[in-house]
């Protein structure tokens, strides 16, 4: 009957739109990841995995299948970091959990602008959806209201939290002196950067928060967001990308080029561990 043939037609459509959609939506959760690459080297062995079936080629297909085995879990010890930031992103909804008032951000951008005009430097993190309690644990708890004296103080040089990361959740201060994770070097577009941008980089690449970052050797005040790291901002732009980023649901489109000259190349830098850091740069 014809609603028969329609319906079987509507399923088939919706199980083709299903299918394209789970392959669009993962191809961009793995692109700018090492998984893509290991991606092109499981497409190599699953056509040769398919041609040795064709061809009968027994002890080929043998091999090939108990390396199969073997890979998947491999697969998940080596990429353990990106299947951990593929399922915190799945996890998260679309909708940008607005935390920090107006009069905050104002405080935090004018603390930016200060300590640029004096090149101190400063790594500040403001919470979005993902939490970052354990981040908050590896520093100094905290439970102050943002205002823009209490962030100079905490990033005045030759202060004992100067060095570490400043956790903003809501309107408070909630910790400071924490130790980020570390870009990885492999993403070759930032590796120039130092320790304090990569610092911000990598937070934002394990999380949604919204980090800012203050060069203490050029006195650049940058956002670091979803992996992307932006050029250099003036007061004004800061504020217009702050309201943007937490209350417009934007992104940033146009991260730092390659050619970018480098900054914070390691000089007088003193690194929490290997991995984390919420040094200078």
């Amino acid at each position: 009957m014809l609603w028969k043939e329609t319906l079987s037609w509507l399923r088939d459509a919706l199980d083709i739109g299903l299918v394209a959609t789970l392959i669009y939506q993962g191809y961009n959760l793995l692109a700018g990841t090492r998984a893509v690459n290991l991606i092109r080297g499981l497409s190599f062995f699953a056509v040769l995995w398919l041609l040795s079936n064709l061809l009968n080629l027994t002890t080929l297909n043998y091999l090939l299948g108990k390396a199969a085995t073997i890979g998947i879990f491999a697969f998940i010890v080596v990429f353990q970091p990106e299947v951990r930031q593929i399922l915190e992103r799945i996890g998260r909804t679309r909708v940008q959990k607005i935390s920090t008032s107006g009069a905050s951000l104002q405080e935090i951008a004018r603390a930016l602008e200060r300590m640029a005009e004096k090149q101190i430097g400063a790594l500040i993190a403001l919470e979005g959806q993902t939490p970052l309690g354990e981040h908050a644990a590896s520093g100094v708890k905290l439970d102050a209201l943002v205002s823009a004296p209490f962030l100079e103080a905490l990033f005045a040089r030759n202060a004992p939290l100067h060095d570490g990361g400043v956790i903003i959740q809501n309107d408070r201060v909630v910790a400071a002196g924490c130790l980020f994770p570390l870009q990885n070097l492999q993403d070759g577009i930032y590796r120039r950067y130092g320790t304090r941008h990569r610092a911000a980089l990598g937070l934002s690449e394990v999380s949604d928060a919204v980090v800012l970052v203050v060069s203490e050797e050029r006195g650049g005040i940058r956002i670091a967001h979803l992996g992307k790291l932006t050029q250099d901002l003036t007061g004004s732009e800061l504020r217009d990308k702050l309201r943007d980023l937490l209350y417009g649901g934007g992104n940033i489109s146009n991260p730092t080029s390659k050619n970018t000259p480098e900054e914070g190349s390691g000089k007088n830098t003193r690194t929490g561990s290997e991995n984390n850091t919420g040094t200078q740069s």
